[in-house]
């Protein structure tokens, strides 16, 4: 059995394999449709046109169509060449069949099971005026040219499908000798590691044992449907998944897919995924009020909702929202409502933090409020209400952190077991949240929250670096700084900063920062610990930094990654973007490079060389 036949009960070519040659693959409707490789057929019946378009006698024959004769007409062509030239009786008309595997296109060759007369005499009456082309009379008509070429398209069609190689009698141990429960031990692993698309589509191809273990619903659990090819993100193509393959899935990715009935989907979903404990519909601009509620409601298992980019033109009413809030309840734990519109946003995190206790995912990034104005979040209520949020991310959004009293922000309990915080936004945008966040709104935000290990708060100018240092987390990994406030002062603290995380810090982001001194001794903070280093990224890009601090961090073991672009502090030739073996070779390189060799810089900007800033 071949590696198409194997899988011929799913439309394969919804999705995007790596198969070479295939001509023609069929739908679960029986349609024909065309992929990406398809080559043309060769171009048929030459003899039949060489002497391009001429005036032709016509011969009568016999069709026999249902049972029923009819006359029709069968054209003969005249030679195009010079007269007084010897009649040829017969010529062997021959066309090309092709037929693909999944990995050549062959050509094959055959003598048709007709021949067609072809008169090559002169005319014997000279006609004057414009040159006739061939018409067809009616849906009977088969003159040789046309007749050929439909017949030949057909013959393609079932070459492509049916000349498939055999299936070898004698399988490899792989394929014959292996336990069920060992490939699906396997396929299993693979399908955590990597996803169950393609991983699955290309398994189920090898051989039949394969095919058998790689279709048991259990390892579809979690898909992610973005693999499909955008052309067949189709209505028919989701119910056929749904019926045949989701049974057992319980993480289903469908963003971007462009579905037109939205409710019967859903019921479908519903229906015949029971499993089903997370769901993407990120993009799905039709979703409206009823669906929603249809979806949290029959769905007794759903957990994680993701619903970004849903709203079109108008903006979220926030009634749905609020429903889903006291439907869901406790079994609400990720929740991304990322890049919308909305109207009543505080109702809707009112409606979170009185119905969701256990909401461990709250992503509200780029939101627009329908006012132009910015929303009020109250963060305590938050911390009270929802206890294990880990991620809170309200990048770039219009939300600003309300007020509160002393009284409340004591007794608020914190986000105990937050791991990421993400605060950044445009410095341009006056509404975001990054330009409201100061000293105090971050020490209510991360009250009691040791095991931070994400911090981003680029854009914030109005954090200072007695703030930061405020942090109750000792163990940061990621830390995000880029045109901060800090990162813009001369004599901040922004290498006590630094330093109190240098023994935990995989990722640095100082991009943009002018304080040369306060940079260059954070930089070096970095690289005191060299081999117990953990640094893996840091990014400089645009700032001021010195070469000796880029000396001092490249000696970090760990390090695959450093970004040097604009930095104008730096020699020429070595201002760029540095990966994984290019890293040791610019360790390397500046090793080698000679002490006198000054930057940019100090050329530019040294009187004690007007030479050589006059020859730069």
């Amino acid at each position: 059995m071949s590696g198409a036949d194997c899988f011929n009960d799913m439309p394969t070519e919804i999705f995007a394999t790596e198969t070479n040659g295939d001509i023609y693959e069929h739908l679960p409707n029986n349609n024909v449709c065309p992929v990406k490789n398809y080559v043309p057929d060769v171009e048929q019946n030459q003899g039949a046109t060489s002497g391009g378009s001429h005036d032709v006698p016509k011969t009568e024959s016999t069709d026999c169509n249902n049972g029923s004769i009819k006359k029709v007409t069968k054209s003969r062509t005249k030679s195009g060449m010079g007269r007084g030239r010897p009649r040829k009786a017969l010529v062997a008309m021959y066309h090309s069949q092709i037929s693909g595997d999944k990995n050549t296109i062959k050509i094959r060759i055959k003598k048709s099971n007709f021949t067609a007369q072809v008169q090559l005499t002169a005319p014997n009456k000279k006609k004057s005026g414009r040159r006739k082309k061939q018409k067809v009379t009616s849906d009977t008509d088969v003159s040789d040219y046309e007749y050929t070429a439909k017949k030949s398209k057909n013959e393609s069609v079932v070459t492509s499908t049916q000349d498939q190689e055999e299936e070898p009698q004698e399988q490899s141990v792989w394929g014959e000798h292996v336990p069920e429960n060992i490939l699906y031990k396997i396929f299993q692993n693979v399908c955590f590691q990597d996803g169950c698309l393609p991983n699955l589509v290309r398994l189920c191809r090898v051989c039949k044992l394969w095919r058998n273990v790689a279709l048991t619903p259990s390892l579809w659990n979690k898909v992610d449907l973005n693999y499909v090819k955008e052309p067949f993100r189709t209505d028919l193509q989701l119910h056929w998944l749904i019926y045949n393959r989701l049974s057992c899935c319980q993480d289903l990715n469908l963003g971007e897919w462009k579905v037109r009935d939205i409710q019967i989907a859903i019921e479908a979903l519903c229906a015949n995924c029971p499993e089903l404990q997370g769901i993407n519909l990120s993009g799905w601009k039709g979703l409206n009020a009823d669906n929603l509620k249809y979806l949290t409601t029959e769905c007794k298992k759903l957990e994680r909702l993701d619903l970004s980019s849903i709203n079109s033109t108008s903006a979220i009413n926030s009634q749905p929202l609020v429903a889903m809030g006291q439907t869901m309840s406790s079994r609400l734990t990720h929740l991304v409502l990322a890049h919308n519109k909305m109207a009543g946003f505080t109702q809707i995190m009112a409606s979170i933090a009185a119905n969701c206790p256990n909401l461990q995912l709250l992503d509200i990034s780029n939101i627009r409020t329908f006012a132009h104005n910015s929303a009020l979040l109250h963060v305590e209520k938050l911390q009270i209400g929802c206890p294990k949020l880990r991620v809170l991310r309200i990048t770039n959004s219009q939300i600003w952190l309300a007020p509160a009293s002393l009284t409340d922000q004591v007794a608020s309990p914190g986000f105990p077991l937050l791991e990421e915080l993400s605060l950044a936004g445009l410095e341009e945008d006056q509404t975001t949240t990054s330009r409201s966040v100061d000293d105090d709104g971050i020490e209510r935000i991360l009250k009691n929250s040791t095991k931070l290990r994400l911090l981003d708060v680029r854009g914030c100018i109005r954090l200072t670096d007695s703030g930061l240092v405020k942090v109750p987390a000792w163990d940061l990994e990621h830390l995000f700084l880029s045109a901060c406030y800090i990162t813009r002062t001369q004599n901040s603290g922004l290498e006590l900063i630094v330093r109190k995380w240098s023994h935990s810090l995989l990722e640095v982001d100082l991009a943009w920062s002018t304080a040369t001194e306060s940079l260059d001794a954070a930089v070096m903070a970095l690289a005191e610990k060299e081999a117990e280093s953990k640094l893996r990224i840091v990014n400089l890009c645009g700032s001021s930094v010195s070469l000796e601090p880029v000396k001092a961090v490249l000696n970090c073991p760990h390090l695959h990654s450093i970004n040097l672009q604009s930095c104008r502090a730096l020699p020429r030739g070595i201002k760029r973007l540095y990966t994984g073996d290019a890293v040791q070779e610019l360790k390397q390189s500046l090793q080698n490079r000679p002490k006198n060799d000054v930057s940019e810089s100090e050329t530019e900007q040294s009187p004690a060389h007007p030479i050589v800033a006059a020859v730069e």
